[in-house]
């Protein structure tokens, strides 16, 4: 039996390629505007930002920051994923800094950004209170963390969101008469073991904020109308997105 460290490897491993074409389609698209108008709309006004991508993936964030002006610091848990991120980096024509690193335990010195970012990276965290503790940690004062992400895989717990889980799927393939990928029996045991999949969010991470001492919280619960196309609205129907901004 693998550990929980090794199964998240191994799954953003074997996916780091998929990914990795989806970012690129972004990037080729309106949606690279979009997310960075919407990420810069709620960054704390400077010039010059030095931001954090927990949970860079392929980069997509770190890409468009980088591109907006800014200094970026991108970390992940995966080499393989690091490895998409610099060659969709370079593709671009720039060079954030990318390095092997969890989001639970940070390589910088306290008050070392102004904004820290992920998207879809909290539901992958082994134990996200301590990894929120340590983001506040390494964010100055007056800085904000910027969060999206969605109840992604709430279906493994709850009969009503599976059942529309399995609606999405049948409305999206007679729309666009396109398969679904399939997710492996690996990928399946993955997420039903991590620990924030059957949390019911964006709640629980405003509970766990406010717990540590955050002071202004600002939560969008969902987005899905600014950040998704036309077949993600149809494919995630179920499960928005929402948007989390917290100062600290």
């Amino acid at each position: 039996m693998m550990n929980l460290e090794n199964k998240i490897i191994k799954n953003w491993t074997d996916g780091a390629v998929n990914y990795s074409n989806s970012v690129k389609n972004e990037l080729n698209s309106e949606m690279k505007q979009i997310w960075t108008d919407m990420i810069l709309a709620h960054a704390p006004e400077k010039e010059k930002l030095d931001i954090l991508d927990v949970g860079t993936g392929p980069g997509f964030f770190a890409i468009i920051m980088a591109l907006a002006g800014h200094e970026i610091t991108a970390i992940d848990f995966t080499e393989k994923m690091l490895e998409q991120a610099k060659s969709n980096a370079a593709s671009e024509g720039v060079k954030p800094a990318f390095k092997l690193s969890d989001g639970h335990s940070i390589n910088a010195p306290d008050a070392s950004y102004d904004l820290i970012i992920s998207r879809n990276l909290t539901w992958t965290l082994i134990d996200a209170e301590k990894a929120y503790t340590e983001w506040k940690r390494v964010l100055r004062p007056g800085g904000k963390i910027i969060i999206f992400d969605a109840n992604w895989n709430m279906r493994y717990f709850d009969k009503e969101y599976m059942k529309k889980h399995e609606e999405d799927i049948q409305n999206y393939i007679e729309i666009f008469n396109k398969p679904v990928l399939e997710y492996s029996d690996a990928m399946h045991d993955y997420r039903k073991s991590m620990p924030m999949c059957s949390r019911m969010r964006p709640q629980w991470d405003f509970d766990t904020f406010i717990k540590l001492g955050f002071k202004k919280i600002f939560c969008d619960i969902d987005v899905t109308e600014k950040a998704w196309n036309a077949e993600q609205k149809v494919r995630f129907r179920s499960t928005p997105l929402f948007m989390l901004v917290v100062e600290k």
